[in-house]
């Protein structure tokens, strides 16, 4: 709610006919309103007319009368937050048909039942929060004014920050500290971070299609971006003096548009995860120690100061997928191990290495990004030791929670090639990723169900079958052996030698996923994860190109004056720069993971057929002498 004193008025930008039987206030194109509440979230506001009727009202229909006004008359009104979820305030014409790409998620034939990453693959297209409703306004979250993309939560205030967390689901000594108060001092690597509310979300089944009929969400990025500086920097009224060192360079290659690539690359390791406990013992949880190769200074890292990165790097980079962390509670599956967040006994290092070994693969991917290796709160996560105190890291964080150039804003760092786009040209680009993006995802799916299929077989048929072979030479062995004879002996030893042989190869079926599959699974899952956060990414550029395509609209019927179009799309260019440099690094990381995946299972199959033909070979020679 607002407390200031002074009254917050609003323009209306265009007429509004709201449904007062959902509380909603009807306004008028150029009536001045008293905005009452802003927190209401998702695209909602509260606000009073002169008559001293008061209902909501949608942001996007209405300016604040503080800032300046633009110098040309606002686009056509956008989508109001839609009742059906079908994505409000949306500049473009939605499809109200297509591929249905999220109706299979809870299918999930990707999934791996109990196998490792297993709870970690949620509804990959609809990861999101549902869309504002008019059915049910006073579900709206509050203080939900943050940015809203891929699982954000917003952040506690600076008076809380030092709140305790939950801690690590695996490593909780007793009981009581359910209970614990938040006013207790922070133990040995606890840097005070903000709770993590890293939830799953639902994929409504009336969401909107993007144009291309390829990418579907639950809800409409774009006003999100609009809410966060995106719809500002686009229309012109907001600037800034973008330091050198802030500036990131996108360069033009014969693959188009990328980033800059750093010249000197640096590779983290994350190792010897210890537990730690504060509260005299009474709470404890897993440190990860991390070592940057820049550095070589260790840091100590709990899971939730990863999950505050994760918000972190979400909040501020609009044209990055930032790819999933591994859930707080695993599910494992490997040979003897089958655990969903054990908090102790004989399966607890299991799960801690395994976790490790996740957030491993995590902070590989983010290193490799010529971007977000370089940003300044990776930096300050990467660097900020224990030694240099609880102000040191509070401080980083603060800046980092306060960037100026987070969402929308981001696009203000970009430092673009001087070539106009040809805005056809962009949107063919975007239509083929579009569709390849959705195939893949696909293919990623079927994969992962083939192999998990095949990895149930190794783990049982495969084996089973093997050695009823192997036991059926056994029990003819054992009958032959009944002869005593010499010239029988030799015989009968080679078909219990073959026996033996195919008992042996059942318990190499047995252990082969680890070898080669595992791997080639691990790749597909990470991918599949990947993949579930490019539709904000491509919902995104396609609101703006939208807008902009509004905009030249608007200078065809003399509406909006030719140099104020020109320069929007110019802007819009820089998030199709944006766009294009990510959608090139994806692709050039795809072609450099699934090479070595290819490669190393198909080396791990030759290995293995090759040492089964050679037992083979062996039990053969065995009757020679027979």
């Amino acid at each position: 709610m607002l407390t200031s004193k002074k009254a917050v008025h609003a323009r209306g930008l265009y007429d509004f006919a709201g449904d007062h039987d959902n509380g909603e206030l009807t306004f008028s194109a150029g009536e001045t309103l008293t905005i009452v509440a802003q927190d209401i979230g998702e695209g909602w506001w509260e606000a009073k007319n002169e008559a001293g009727q008061q209902g909501l009202i949608p942001e996007a229909y209405v300016q604040l009368l503080e800032p300046p006004e633009p110098s040309f008359p606002p686009p056509p009104p956008p989508s109001a937050p839609a009742t059906d979820h079908s994505g409000a305030g949306d500049w473009n014409v939605q499809q109200s048909a297509g591929d249905d790409w999220n109706a299979r998620q809870s299918a999930a034939a990707g999934d791996w039942n109990n196998d490792a990453w297993n709870s970690h693959a949620t509804d990959s297209w609809g990861d999101q929060a549902p869309a504002p409703s008019y059915t049910n306004h006073n579900n709206a979250g509050l203080n939900n004014q943050g940015f809203q993309g891929g699982g954000m939560q917003q952040q506690a205030s600076e008076e809380g920050w030092d709140d305790d967390w939950d801690d690590d689901n695996e490593d909780n000594s007793s009981n009581s500290t359910t209970n614990t108060s938040q006013d207790q001092l922070p133990g040995s690597g606890n840097f005070g971070l903000s709770a993590a509310k890293r939830e799953r979300k639902q994929m409504s089944q009336n969401s909107d299609f993007s144009k291309y009929g390829t990418v579907k969400k639950s809800f409409n990025r774009f006003s999100t971006f609009a809410k966060t500086g995106g719809d500002a920097f686009l229309m012109g009224t907001v600037s800034a003096n973008v330091s050198e060192s802030d500036l990131i360079k996108i360069i033009d290659t014969p693959e188009g548009p990328a980033w800059s690539y750093p010249s000197q690359p640096y590779t983290c390791s994350i190792k010897s995860p210890k537990k730690e406990s504060k509260l005299k013992g009474l709470k404890s949880y897993i440190a990860y120690q991390l070592t940057p190769s820049f550095s070589n200074i260790q840091v100590s890292r709990r899971y939730k100061h990863f999950d505050w990165l994760h918000e972190r790097l979400e909040a501020k980079f609009s044209c990055i997928p930032i790819p999933p962390l591994p859930d707080k509670a695993l599910s494992v599956s490997f040979g003897s191990l089958s655990t969903q967040g054990v908090k102790g006994g004989r399966y607890e290092d299991d799960f801690v290495s395994e976790r490790m070994r996740q957030l491993q693969l995590w902070v590989d991917r983010m290193v490799r990004h010529p971007v977000i290796s370089q940003s300044e709160v990776f930096n300050h996560f990467l660097t900020c030791t224990d030694e240099k105190g609880l102000a040191k890291w509070k401080a980083g964080k603060r800046k980092a929670e306060k960037d100026e150039y987070q969402g929308g804003k981001f696009f203000l760092t970009l430092q673009t090639p001087p070539n106009c786009l040809d805005m056809r040209d962009v949107e063919k680009r975007m239509e083929i990723f579009c569709k390849f993006v959705k195939n893949m995802d696909d293919n990623m799916r079927n994969m992962l169900q083939i192999g998990h299929d095949s990895r149930k077989k190794h783990l049982g048929p495969y084996k089973r079958e093997f050695q009823k072979i192997g036991g059926s030479f056994k029990q003819l062995a054992d009958t032959f052996n009944l002869d005593s004879g010499a010239h029988s002996q030799n015989l009968t030893a080679a078909i219990d030698y073959t026996g033996d042989t195919y008992n042996e190869i059942g318990d190499m079926y047995e252990k082969q996923p680890k070898e080669d599959l595992d791997h080639m699974l691990e790749v597909l899952f990470e991918y599949k994860g990947m993949l579930s956060t490019y539709p904000d990414v491509l919902k995104l550029h396609e609101g703006a190109i939208g807008k902009a395509k509004e905009c030249e609209r608007l200078k065809d019927e003399g509406r909006m004056p030719e140099s104020d179009v020109t320069a929007v799309i110019q802007r819009s260019d820089v998030i199709s720069y944006g766009t294009l440099a990510e959608m090139n690094h994806f692709q050039r990381e795809r072609v450099t993971d699934y090479k070595e995946m290819m490669q190393k299972y198909l080396s791990g199959q030759i290995k293995f057929y090759r040492e089964i033909t050679q037992k083979l070979e062996t039990a053969l020679h065995r009757f020679d002498n027979a």
